[in-house]
């Protein structure tokens, strides 16, 4: 009987001791469920944590250690440069080309109607007296253009002969002048070439070839002359 009692009352205190065991298991597991929580929850607020200035700084400075990729740069070749000078020069010669040419023309249209009003000048002197009135400008330009075939045709010639042989004064010993100088120059060639005629062609001068003076102009001279002088 007191074995019974005694086993009976060994079997409680060794369920109560397995209660006892199962408890403090639950709380260590528990405590290291708290435990694992709390580490979780310090590494997500450490990792949603702004960063302090200190901290900014240093990591600031480490990016901008960082070595930055420099773009590649195309090196001037001679040959490209050159090229773009000469495109740029041409295009500026072509601008002042077609500068001139427009000033060129403009000058040519100028001369062209200067022409054609002064030989209506002359024109009107022969065919329209009553209307005609005297303009020195006019008589200028005749009297500077008298040798010349392209401003003054050979059908317009007879007409300013007769113009000049009514002048009086000043301008008819200036075409006096100017009509024997062109006599003297077309002799002091003749002579010069007379001089040579024994000579070799190969020794004439180039000089005393070229200063022959134009037959057309030595012809108006002398005919010039006959008029005035008569």
């Amino acid at each position: 009987m007191k074995d019974l009692m005694f086993m009976t009352g060994q079997n409680s205190l060794d369920q109560w001791q397995k209660k006892y065991n199962s408890k403090e298991n639950q709380e260590d597991e528990a405590k290291k469920e708290i435990s694992d929580a709390a580490t979780l929850e310090s590494e997500e607020h450490a990792i949603k944590r702004p960063l302090d200035e200190d901290e900014l700084d240093s990591d600031t400075e480490i990016k901008r250690k960082k070595p930055k990729k420099k773009k590649k740069q195309a090196i001037p070749t001679e040959d490209t440069e050159g090229t773009g000078k000469k495109n740029k020069k041409s295009i500026r010669q072509m601008k002042k080309e077609k500068h001139a040419q427009r000033q060129a023309d403009a000058a040519l249209a100028a001369k062209d109607q200067l022409k054609t009003q002064c030989l209506s000048y002359l024109s009107q002197w022969k065919h329209d007296r009553q209307n005609w009135k005297f303009m020195k400008a006019k008589q200028v330009w005749l009297y500077k253009n008298k040798f010349s075939k392209q401003l003054i045709p050979e059908q317009q010639w007879p007409l300013l002969l007769e113009y000049f042989e009514s002048a009086q004064g000043n301008i008819r010993k200036m075409l006096l002048d100017d009509a024997n100088k062109v006599i003297k120059e077309m002799d002091d060639w003749t002579e010069s070439q007379n001089e040579n005629d024994g000579n070799d062609e190969n020794e004439i001068d180039e000089d005393t070839k070229s200063s022959k003076p134009d037959i057309s102009i030595y012809n108006r001279a002398r005919s010039l002359i006959q008029c005035l002088q008569e």
